[in-house]
């Protein structure tokens, strides 16, 4: 049996574009996942390796059932390849999940088809009781988790969100999360050099969040920006909202007070449209992993808009800078130890915040 990744066929996780029946995973841990009672599966995926160095090839990995390590981790190195996911020797019932690792600066993932050695197809996964919504930046997605300090040159095949504190966090909580993340952007200005002293406002969060994926609209697509899918909040309820901005931002604030209150503003204004769109979820702001510069600004932007919109639950969690004997990933980006200790205190803030066991 054959099938595409539609709703009917498929639980989706995460933002993802549906253009002429494929599904386009975009941004890190995106998903979809399927059941069916069988001995194979198999999907054919397409990508354009072609227009990307080898180091930015877009990567997936496939999970069974609920397995928190993957069965295998595939690197998208042909424009359209098929891609063995599931086989046993015994007819059993499983649900296979497709997760993209990589994000959508990358090269592009598209799921055109799955195919099945049965036609006994079974209804997608339900969604989880708990949903989550995660507004971040490289430290979100994994960037360089299963890199080095030593690495010249990033390498997207050392990207992995499965290992990263929001993936960790959703699995601890027992929820589903839409990731909206993407590496060296920021609220008022993306990362920028030591020799730079204008921001860099070219393309940020809270324009992406906008969007479904401005990424692939721009990059794949070739899109002008008045075509790019607006994305619709209401597919989402989050119960709750994690923050994790400010590291890229920091490059630009530096100790300038002026330059921490134009942030400071633009992070408020954030939060506002994150409160627009879902009024009834809780928000979780948290910082400091790889650069604690912006702390207590965004303590502060976060008090501020408390104040201005009482009737938001909202809350600041700051927390400790990676320690040297945990590791240190490409580019000083935090190892898998560090995520770890990111994470459980995310976890146990977020369980206080929301009242949950």
């Amino acid at each position: 049996m054959k099938f595409y990744a539609d709703e009917q066929h498929v639980k989706i996780t995460g933002r993802t574009l549906y253009r002429n029946q494929i599904r386009y995973l975009g941004y890190s841990a995106t998903s979809i996942s399927f059941r069916f009672t069988g001995k194979q599966a198999s999907a054919s995926i397409i990508s354009n390796p072609e227009d990307y160095p080898l180091e930015s090839h877009a990567w997936i990995a496939v999970f069974i059932n609920d397995a928190e390590e993957p069965i295998k981790r595939i690197e998208l190195t042909k424009d359209r390849q098929d891609i063995l996911l599931y086989e046993s020797e015994q007819k059993e019932s499983v649900t296979v999940t497709i997760m993209k690792y990589t994000e959508p600066e990358y090269a592009v993932c598209g799921i055109e088809s799955i195919t099945i050695d049965t036609d006994d197809l079974l209804p997608p996964p339900a969604p989880k009781q708990r949903q989550i919504q995660i507004i971040g930046d490289s430290i979100t997605c994994g960037f360089g988790i299963e890199g080095s300090v030593e690495d010249l040159v990033h390498n997207t095949a050392t990207e992995n969100p499965a290992k990263a504190y929001s993936v960790l966090t959703a699995r601890a909580l027992e929820a589903d999360a839409e990731i909206i993340a993407w590496n060296g952007k920021g609220v008022f200005s993306s990362y920028i050099g030591e020799d730079v002293d204008e921001p860099d406002q070219s393309w940020l969060l809270p324009m992406l969040y906008e969007y479904t994926d401005a990424g692939c609209c721009k990059q794949y697509f070739h899109e002008p920006e008045e075509a790019w899918e607006k994305w619709d909040a209401s597919r989402l309820t989050p119960d709750l909202v994690i923050v994790y901005l400010g590291t890229n931002d920091a490059s630009y604030t530096r100790d300038i007070p002026e330059r921490h209150q134009k942030f400071c503003h633009a992070y408020q204004e954030l939060l506002r449209t994150i409160h627009q769109k879902h009024p009834q979820a809780k928000i979780l702001c948290t910082l400091g992993t790889m650069d604690p510069r912006l702390n207590v600004t965004v303590e502060r932007a976060v008090s501020e808009f408390s104040e201005k919109c009482p009737e938001t639950e909202i809350t600041y969690l700051a927390l400790p800078l990676q320690r040297d004997e945990d590791g240190l990933g490409t580019f000083w980006h935090p190892t898998h130890a560090t995520q770890k200790h990111a994470a459980a205190e995310i976890v146990a803030r977020a369980r206080k915040l929301m009242g949950w066991n």
